[in-house]
């Protein structure tokens, strides 16, 4: 099963090029860490004076796989500061699959007998302060995720501060 979802990444990693034809376009990969860290692919263009960036994050946790997409909007107001450091605020979703024998909900444990496979989706947000060094291709990232999620069976979770740092490669 989870062979499925590595090849669906890789392929929408080989894909999501060819959307972006005629462009000139910034690729980075890297790695997040964080309550729900994981590997990342983002493709970043110019759009009117700021950037536009869309982020795919493949996620392992409890047992089992999320996958986040992520649009994210990069502004030069931290310039005054830093010419090299950037605000990035953002919006986005995620799906995947847990494998649990419980679940918590509003300070709850609720026990299942066995494992239980649960699918869960939700909505996500993003905001970052991004370094991007000059002489070499490296970008570092300080940014919170806070999400809603739905855990099927009828759990809600809400994370309002999934605070993580980012590093990636710049190609």
């Amino acid at each position: 099963m989870k062979s499925k979802y590595i090849i669906l990444f890789i392929g929408a990693l080989v894909i999501s090029p060819a959307f972006l034809s005629g462009q000139i376009a910034t690729k980075q990969a890297g790695l997040r860490t964080g309550f729900r860290g994981g590997i990342f692919y983002q493709i970043t263009n110019e759009s009117g004076n700021a950037e536009i960036g869309y982020n795919a994050m493949l996620s392992f946790n409890n047992n089992g796989i999320q996958l986040t997409g992520l649009r994210i909007i990069y502004e030069t107001s931290l310039s005054e500061i830093s010419p090299d450091l950037f605000f990035a605020w953002g919006y986005g979703g995620h799906v995947g699959f847990i494998y649990a024998d419980h679940l918590g909900f509003l300070g709850e444990r609720y026990s299942f007998l066995g494992e239980r496979f649960c699918p869960v989706f939700g909505a996500d947000g993003w905001l970052a302060a991004e370094y991007r060094f000059r002489d070499i291709p490296l970008n570092i990232s300080l940014n919170i995720k806070p999400y809603v999620e739905l855990t099927i069976p009828s759990f809600v979770k809400v994370m309002p501060a999934d605070i993580g740092i980012s590093v990636s490669y710049v190609f």
